[in-house]
């Protein structure tokens, strides 16, 4: 990918492989555009889930490498739930709602409440471990369903192996190629920068339009924060 991406802007001859240092300085740019797309949402191409286990009496948890919640630092929680496991056999799932910090500061002014199972979460986003508060604080035993964003994984070196979804290919080597014409200053005159440029915004377009999601019409006569969860078909929410 990065040889084609070289090629496509001219740093390389048909039949030129390039150097050592080249490469790697070309895959640190692709890394770079990785971490860049894992911030856009129609750049991503699915939502994970994991679960992980409440603690009875903690409302604040860590989440990432090593924290509370030993998982990847995802670039932005989509929803979270709680899971009711009273029947293993058959858990249920309870959405909850997300609060913004206004909303954590000014809709709950108690915030030392135990509850059965937490309605109400709030990111902090912190880095480089986010921190999820819950409110009320977990009384019983059950289990937290984090939906996150699945990043784009970052090859480590020259000979990682990569596997996307149909579309990423060419949308990695033609953006890769614009980045790269950059990065080794390489005159516009001295490739076909139309059509390379052109081809990047198509394909990464086209993956957008497959990524974007199916919206849904909802209404207004509820908000979010009324006295009903229409989520999780509860009340309690009387903020």
């Amino acid at each position: 990918m990065i040889t084609s991406a070289l090629r496509l802007v001219g740093v390389l001859a048909n039949d030129e492989t390039p150097s050592d240092g080249d490469a790697n300085q070309a895959l640190s740019v692709f890394n770079d555009m990785l971490d860049s797309w894992n911030t856009d949402s129609l750049a991503i191409y699915t939502t994970r889930s994991d679960d992980f286990p409440f603690v009875i009496g903690q409302q604040d948890y860590t989440l990432g490498p090593g924290g509370n919640f030993n998982m990847a630092r995802p670039a932005k929680i989509d929803s979270v739930s709680a899971i009711l496991i009273n029947n293993p056999t058959n858990p249920v799932e309870v959405p909850m709602v997300g609060y913004s910090v206004d909303d954590w500061q000014n809709k709950i002014p108690v915030k030392n409440v135990p509850g059965t199972f937490p309605q109400i979460y709030y990111d902090t986003g912190d880095f480089p471990l986010r921190t999820i508060r819950f409110w009320p604080i977990p009384a019983d035993q059950n289990n937290v369903r984090i939906y996150s964003w699945q990043a784009l994984g970052q090859p480590a070196d020259l000979t990682s192996v990569v596997a996307f979804p149909p579309g990423y290919a060419q949308a990695f080597r033609y953006n890769l190629a614009v980045l790269l014409a950059g990065e080794f200053a390489v005159p516009a005159d001295k490739y076909a920068s139309a059509i390379v440029a052109t081809t990047a915004i198509q394909s990464l377009a086209r993956i957008k339009t497959m990524n974007a999601p199916n919206l849904a019409i909802s209404s207004d006569l509820v908000p979010d924060n009324g006295g009903w969860n229409y989520r999780a078909d509860l009340f309690g929410m009387g903020f």
